[in-house]
């Protein structure tokens, strides 16, 4: 285990457990959860399909409320959404009508910090994203993996200080992926942001993250955390995987993995 500080984590998660109910039936998605994140800390959720992993985000992000336990940022209770907390899903959902501009802009409207200031904040991180060229181009005119950046950008210029990422790059061909998933690294770096990555790539997970939790399901429950090493962290998330180790973990959390889905199918 980390080496836990004895001050308030950024996020915690303390013995929580949700079920769904509806008019036949109640389903236990997750059940005790014990989970820590520190301030700056980048950790990734990873596990089979039902584990879990985005119950998790919605309950951090406060889009639900936990049937049992508690979700605590900065040891207060989330009982419902915050401009604190930003949450980027795998589709982009830029609206066709509007300019890249005023897409980025959309979060600052809705928040009602629109201002000179926040604004030129939104084009700064959308020249870092290399997207200033397109600022008047409207979202068919961009690839895939540049309408992500433009919706990162408009998550981040809100100022969240928790970045919540469920699959953001499934949708996108590997080499945009990576490229992406170095930028989104960077940036979160550069920007001192505390992030949770949802991810079925077991690659992504261990080149982006400085810790791995695996889930199990039937219930949704934490089965091992691994701490990535810092050969590995360090890195940007394309040169890590080439850093001494990496396949060694990568086969033992593929393993780990297998064995899970094995035992899912024996239940």
């Amino acid at each position: 285990m980390t080496q836990l500080s004895s001050s308030p984590a950024k996020i915690e998660l303390c013995s929580v457990t949700h079920l769904y109910v509806t008019s036949t039936r109640a389903f236990m998605a997750i059940k005790g959860i014990d989970l820590r994140v520190e301030e700056g800390e980048f950790i990734c959720l990873v596990g089979p399909s039902g584990c879990g992993k985005t119950t998790i985000l919605s309950l951090i992000a406060g889009l639900e409320r936990p049937t049992a336990g508690k979700v605590l940022i900065e040891n207060q209770e989330v009982v419902g959404t915050s401009p604190r907390v930003g949450y980027m899903l795998q589709q982009d959902y830029l609206f066709n009508w509007r300019s890249i501009e005023e897409n980025i802009f959309l979060g600052l409207d809705i928040q009602g910090i629109r201002n000179q200031e926040t604004e030129e904040y939104a084009l700064h991180l959308l020249e870092e994203m290399e997207l200033a060229d397109f600022r008047k181009s409207y979202p068919h005119q961009l690839s895939g993996g540049m309408r992500q950046r433009v919706a990162l950008v408009r998550t981040l210029s809100c100022q969240p200080e928790i970045l919540l990422l469920d699959e953001p790059f499934s949708a996108l061909d590997y080499q945009t992926k990576l490229k992406l998933e170095d930028l989104i690294v960077a940036t979160l770096r550069r920007h001192k942001k505390t992030a949770i990555l949802v991810t079925h790539d077991l690659s992504e997970a261990i080149a982006m993250g400085d810790r791995l939790f695996i889930l199990a399901r039937n219930p949704g429950r934490i089965n091992r955390e691994i701490i990535i090493p810092e050969r590995i962290r360090e890195p940007l998330p394309f040169h890590a995987r080439n850093q001494e180790g990496f396949t060694d973990l990568f086969n033992q959390v593929w393993k780990e993995m297998e064995g899970l889905t094995d035992a899912s199918r024996g239940d």
